[in-house]
């Protein structure tokens, strides 16, 4: 089975949907929604919280940079109303990021000449995609300025924003793609709330692990993050 990841594609379209300059709330609810099932949801939701979580215990090395401990890196749980909007919009097969939906934003396609894997299995491998950015382009700053957003970091910065506290992602087998020979395309939308990648905001706050977690959150000793 021939399996291509178009991740320029995904870059390209960083610019439009994760530039913030105001913040966002909304309630949280972990049951389960959407066409991912619960093992699908799981594993999404581990792959943001083992990155977390590895920032926050100060162990994480992007290209070969090890990133100092965070203080304020708040724990991932899934959140069915955001769910439900990634899902709506997975459903419309995009091509592009949503507007207006006062989320943060990845996406990710995968095309494929044969039968498509389970749905469940794109979720990590977007997460692992998105993460992969800072292994590709490195993390030099902490401070999410111009420069460091342009440098091609920007779903991985989502993905680790320690303010970030809710996802709930879409998955949909939008069938054959005539722009690329009719391989079957699979779209993957994940929002988040609160939303990151604020503009000359720090991802993360430096300092002791989990040693200011924001109130009512506690930290979780076995994580270093703060829920």
């Amino acid at each position: 089975m021939k399996v291509i990841f178009l991740l320029c594609f995904v870059i390209a379209f960083v610019h439009s949907s994760f530039v913030r300059f105001s913040s966002f709330t909304e309630l949280i609810d972990s049951e389960s929604f959407g066409q991912f099932t619960a093992t699908g949801q799981q594993g999404i939701v581990d792959a943001h919280n083992n990155l977390k979580s590895s920032i926050a215990k100060g162990t994480y090395v992007a290209k070969g940079t090890q990133q100092k401990p965070g203080a304020n890196l708040r724990k991932i749980k899934w959140d069915n109303t955001v769910a439900t909007s990634a899902q709506n919009y997975a459903n419309t097969c995009p091509t592009g990021h949503s507007k207006g939906s006062g989320y943060g934003e990845n996406l990710y396609w995968s095309w494929t000449s044969g039968t498509p894997s389970a749905l469940d299995s794109y979720g990590p491998k977007a997460s692992a995609s998105w993460e992969s950015e800072f292994q590709s382009y490195g993390w030099t700053s902490n401070t999410l300025d111009t420069a460091t957003f342009n440098s091609g970091i920007g779903h991985a910065t989502q993905m680790a924003w320690a303010n970030t506290y809710a996802i709930g992602c879409g998955v949909k087998n939008c069938g054959p793609d005539a722009t690329k020979n009719n391989m079957i395309k699979i779209a993957v939308v994940c929002q988040y709330n609160t939303p990151g990648n604020y503009i000359n905001q720090p991802i993360y706050q430096e300092g002791a692990t989990c040693s200011a977690c924001p109130s009512p959150t506690k930290c979780e000793s076995a994580t270093g993050l703060c829920a």
